[in-house]
């Protein structure tokens, strides 16, 4: 956060000083007492089972500099939250008196993102939304200094936070947006003002609250609201309910054609963005781009529209869909398409996102993809699982797939009958849902060596026994279910291994 004191936030967000000097300088925002830093506003969130508030004496024993109240009316009222810090009347920190503690940090968000004269683009989707997000950030960085969403801050809570922390040097941001709520995706588009919306496709993510892929569409399409007007949507055009014109039983994205600037990317011969000609070569996947001509822009004169051969440090065809949306961006903002392509060269990924790892006293490789897991993004890791090339067997271990409503025994086993279509060779299932993915793998390859764990652990334990020279494993599940603990067990009995 720049620049900015408590007076001012009380002032953006339409609060009312309870204490404190309104010249306190700010430099960050933070609503987990045990994270503050010097200087940060605490923002004291009432969830469902814990209030914020109880943690204020903690939040200012630790430096918070200001905190927002949505539970004190006066400075009286915060004498046990000072008995409890240690402080005196006279030392004590500034506190905001505002309505709802959310509210008040969606509307600093908001303030902070009118201080910004700099391009934004949005990026929302039931799959792929972080991995985009960063390929877009790289893919603008060959012409754009760009700030990027960190983790995944994406929430009606963390995108005003990440707002925040946009500084003046930079000259485009590109943010995730995401929802599981009917509503979410409103409030955080209204706040961001967006130039460029990123739609990656609509799954079932999140169905058990919204219950349809329609009434996800519906909610995924508020990325506009607040877009600019002369803002561009780019779609996943291999979607069959993002494809312009598809019959998909609803109004709403005919609407959205008729308002904006439309462009589609994707395998299709249909897309404005297309990739053909895919394969791998030595562990990078490889595609012929054709792409229109774009408008020119301010960091020089965008590729002519034609055809240009990209090539990516990835496996995978989701990685391809994730390329060509990067591209695409870059196209409607003016920049040279072969210099984005360049920088996706070095594209780095993110964290157990599809994170390749090479365990080399171990003697096998490992596909870390352990963040989030849904019927889609498994059968797309599949995909990059068959497409990899590996010199000894593939392998997986799945886990739980969450938030999928009454349907979710269906939807694992689905999973299963898909992986069972692969050259996989064994595969170890972690809980009971993911019991139903062994049975559909096990009644589509009778021949495929299968056991199921309740214990990541465990699961692991068997894996590695059954490991040889060469062999390529797989994880995906849930985030919940912490496969990525199992991977970072592996990568510390390596280290030992080499003695390092």
């Amino acid at each position: 956060m720049e620049r900015m004191t408590a007076g001012q936030i009380a002032e953006a967000v339409g609060g009312r000083l309870l204490c404190g000097e309104g010249d306190i300088p700010v430099t960050d925002i933070c609503t987990d007492s045990r994270l503050i830093k010097a200087g940060d506003l605490y923002v004291p969130v009432r969830g469902g089972r814990v209030d914020g508030h109880r943690f204020m004496a903690g939040a200012f024993a630790a430096g918070a500099a200001t905190s927002f109240t949505s539970e004190h009316d006066t400075a009286e009222e915060l004498e046990d939250v000072w008995k409890e810090t240690g402080r005196t009347k006279d030392r004590h920190p500034a506190v905001i008196r505002v309505e709802d503690t959310i509210s008040a940090l969606q509307k600093l968000g908001k303030y902070c993102r009118n201080r910004l004269g700099i391009p934004f683009v949005g990026v929302t989707g039931s799959v792929g939304k972080t991995s985009t997000r960063a390929m877009i950030a790289t893919a603008l960085s060959s012409g754009l200094h760009t700030f990027q969403t960190a983790g995944n801050a994406n929430s009606q809570v963390g995108v005003p936070i990440t707002l925040s922390r946009i500084g003046e040097e930079y000259e485009a941001a590109v943010i995730e947006l995401g929802m599981s709520q009917p509503g979410e995706m409103t409030r955080i588009a209204s706040i961001a003002g967006l130039h460029v919306a990123v739609i990656t496709n609509i799954g079932i993510s999140h169905i058990e609250q919204l219950g349809s892929q329609v009434n996800i569409l519906r909610e995924k399409l508020h990325i506009m609201d607040g877009m600019r007007e002369d803002g561009v949507l780019i779609l996943n055009g291999d979607d069959p309910l993002l494809k312009p014109g598809a019959d998909i039983g609803t109004d709403e994205l005919a609407a959205c054609v008729g308002r904006y600037e439309i462009r589609t990317y994707g395998l299709g011969e249909h897309n404005d963005y297309r990739a053909s000609q895919v394969k791998v070569q030595d562990g990078r996947t490889v595609f012929r781009l054709c792409c229109p001509t774009e408008r020119s822009g301010e960091k020089g004169e965008p590729y002519p529209g034609g055809e240009l051969t990209v090539s990516l440090p990835a496996v995978g065809l989701h990685h391809v869909r994730n390329a060509l949306a990067a591209l695409a961006c870059a196209g409607v903002m003016g920049l040279s398409i072969p210099d984005a392509a360049k920088a996706l060269e070095n594209f780095r990924g993110v964290a157990h996102r599809q994170e390749w790892v090479k365990l080399p006293a171990l003697g096998i490789s490992v596909i870390d993809d352990a963040y989030n897991a849904s019927p889609d993004s498994m059968k797309a890791a599949f995909t990059a699982l068959s497409m990899a090339q590996s010199q000894g067997r593939k392998m997986a271990v799945l886990a739980d797939m969450w938030e999928l409503g009454p349907e979710t025994k269906r939807y694992h086993y689905e999973v299963g009958k898909a992986l069972g279509e692969t050259d996989v060779s064994l595969l170890a299932t972690v809980g009971q849902l993911a019991g139903e993915i062994a049975r559909g793998a096990r009644e589509t390859n009778p021949d495929l060596t299968v056991r199921c764990f309740e214990d990541r652990f465990l699961a692991g334990e068997w894996v590695m026994g059954q490991c040889r020279e060469g062999d390529l494993v797989l994880f995906k599940g849930s985030n919940g279910e912490k496969l990525f603990e199992v991977v970072e067990k592996w990568k510390a009995m390596d280290k030992t291994e080499t003695g390092l």
